[in-house]
């Protein structure tokens, strides 16, 4: 990639596809698998008219895992269709595992990790010239943790110890450029003030910010995993950093982010489907989700990529 020309890169989560699908899960929360079709094809025809240079997933491709009790062949055959559709979407394509990303009463994450280039229990690291590109795997529980949740998978995301020792290579060779994180479970709590929100915490996240406030070049950290768009800038170790919540492809609000890298910034856009009467079902099924309303504020600002002091407009 050129380093002078910006560069643009689709980010999506949770699609929790099931394509096929006769019924809504999430209970009062509604997300909409039998309205897939009409979400992944609204969503593949706006990346299209951006042309991304990168497109990136951030986990839960599927319904596997626990909750949904989906058959293992439609797991697989689903997993398979988006990996090669979004391969196609643009010329490069990065993934991290989300806990759906299994079989179904298993723990065995082997054949997303596949898929996606990785390694067991491990993330990558990208450069793309101007800023380093973590992908963060936090799939990772030791054996252990995983068969005390099964028939479900783990909800809280956790860094295994050989990922944590990779994230800190990746920090201290990065050589100047500064770093985006992504991941799926979440390194730092949203902003609103619901109270169940540390079901969707990495565990051990802890570990992971000693490591970006020792090297300090973390600007953005970018998380799926709890179906909204939320945006915060808060301090890691003397630097700040802004940590986003990125909106999931299942849920109201339906969309995904556009960003677009420059050596100096990152301007984050949101990007609602064009699908308003199936956003606002899922926004007043049941108890109704009016609480995961975003903030005017998080459809369009920037990050400061220099460090040094705050950055970005909120």
């Amino acid at each position: 990639m050129n380093p002078t020309h910006p560069i643009r890169i689709a980010l999506m989560t949770d699609t929790h596809a099931w394509p096929g699908a006769t019924r809504a899960f999430g209970g009062e929360q509604e997300q909409l698998q039998p309205s897939f079709a009409a979400i992944y094809a609204a969503f593949l025809e706006d990346v299209q008219s951006q042309s991304p240079d990168i497109l990136i997933h951030l986990g839960d491709f599927t319904c596997g895992g626990g909750a949904f009790e989906m058959p293992h062949a439609a797991f697989y055959a689903a997993l398979e269709r988006l990996n090669r559709d979004l391969r196609a979407a643009a010329p490069q394509f990065y993934g991290v595992p989300g806990n759906h990303d299994c079989p179904a009463a298993s723990d065995d994450y082997s054949f997303c990790e596949g898929l996606l280039g990785l390694a067991p229990r491990l993330g990558r690291t990208v450069d793309t010239g101007v800023a380093r590109l973590v992908f963060l795997h936090s799939q990772g529980h030791s054996d252990e943790q995983r068969l005390a949740a099964l028939p479900k998978d783990p909800t809280h995301g956790w860094i295994a110890d050989a990922e944590l020792a990779r994230l800190d290579r990746s920090l201290a060779e990065a050589g100047g450029r500064p770093v985006i994180l992504f991941t799926h479970q979440l390194l730092h709590p949203w902003a609103n003030p619901q109270p169940w929100r540390t079901l969707y915490a990495t565990a051990n996240s802890d570990a992971v910010l000693e490591i970006c406030a020792r090297h300090g070049n973390v600007r953005a950290v970018f998380q799926g995993h709890a179906h909204i768009l939320d945006a915060q800038e808060v301090m890691v170790g003397d630097q700040p950093a802004r940590f986003v919540v990125t909106p999931s492809l299942i849920q109201f609000p339906l969309g995904w982010l556009l960003l677009t890298l420059t050596p100096t910034s990152l301007r984050v856009q949101y990007r609602p489907l064009p699908l308003p009467e199936l956003s606002q079902r899922s926004r007043t099924a049941g108890a109704g989700s009016d609480w995961r309303t975003p903030d005017p504020a998080w459809h369009d600002f920037t990050i400061n990529l220099q460090g040094s002091g705050r950055g970005g407009d909120a």
